[in-house]
């Protein structure tokens, strides 16, 4: 059952996925079950996989899974197993007590890069550094690849429009649209446009991105969604060359993911 259980985890892991791993550290006197048993836990509360007991003891562990989820920490309780009124009690007979601990797996922040050229090279470099979890697009071969993308999560090389609306995007994700041509960046807009994506980002110039804003109005899409696409991208802080673009780029999207306005810190 625990190799199945950890399988399960890491399922959900690479699918983003937030799950709790609750375990039975210590268990001392009469209890359900012993020491290094597992069961996994959704940020609902509901049980997963594996069992720390049943009962009290599980519907104890469960809800205290759920506040870690919430609170986003990783913690350790103590379960006394009697009808005596302590702060620990389950109103349980047994008469033992039972510890557990409760590692919290929630979702790495995921960046999507819609093109696979000299900038969106240097950004999922940038992006690696900071522990994002990083998914490359293009449907050149020679840009999407695994030799070129070596340290990337994953590298998706196809139809972009397909690849963005079959690729996970939440509030965790951030999207940055820099293709090797308006058309390609306006259908990538597109597709993700409507998401729950924290940050898009487009790359182009003032006159290619009205453009592309006209095209989708056109097609319905209202200004109040546009407005929430971050272009020109990227952050004044200079520089043209591939890398300091990707750098100015990776710090606008850390300014929206914390709400900070870039300022300088001697002016705040």
């Amino acid at each position: 059952m625990d190799a199945l259980l950890i399988k399960h985890l890491h399922e959900m892991i690479e699918k983003r996925e937030e799950v709790a791993l609750v375990t039975v550290t210590n268990k001392a006197g009469s209890g359900p079950r012993g020491n290094g048993s597992m069961m996994l836990v959704d940020a609902t509360g509901d049980l997963l996989y594996g069992t720390v007991g049943g009962g009290g003891i599980e519907e104890r562990a469960k809800k205290d899974a759920v506040i870690c989820l919430r609170e986003n920490i990783s913690k350790s309780f103590h379960y006394e197993l009697t009808l005596e009124e302590t702060e620990s009690s389950l109103h349980m007979a047994c008469g033992g007590v039972v510890d557990v601990f409760v590692k919290v797996f929630k979702n790495v922040d995921q960046l999507i890069i819609a093109g696979g050229g000299h900038i969106g090279l240097e950004l999922s470099k940038f992006a690696k550094t900071l522990g994002y979890r990083v998914v490359v697009i293009d449907h050149r071969e020679d840009f999407a690849n695994d030799i070129r993308f070596s340290h990337v999560d994953s590298v998706l090389c196809g139809d972009m429009v397909e690849h963005l609306e079959n690729t996970k995007i939440d509030h965790h994700t951030s999207v940055v649209i820099i293709t090797h041509g308006h058309l390609f960046d306006l259908e990538a807009l597109r597709a993700v446009v409507d998401s729950d994506a924290r940050y898009i980002g487009m790359i182009g110039s003032k006159t290619k991105i009205k453009h592309c804003f006209d095209e989708l109005e056109k097609e319905g899409v209202s200004k109040e969604m546009l407005s929430k696409v971050y272009a020109p991208i990227g952050i004044d802080i200079g520089g043209e060359t591939p890398v300091e673009i990707a750098l100015a780029i990776l710090a606008e999207i850390q300014a929206v993911k914390y709400n900070k306005s870039g300022s300088f810190m001697k002016d705040l």
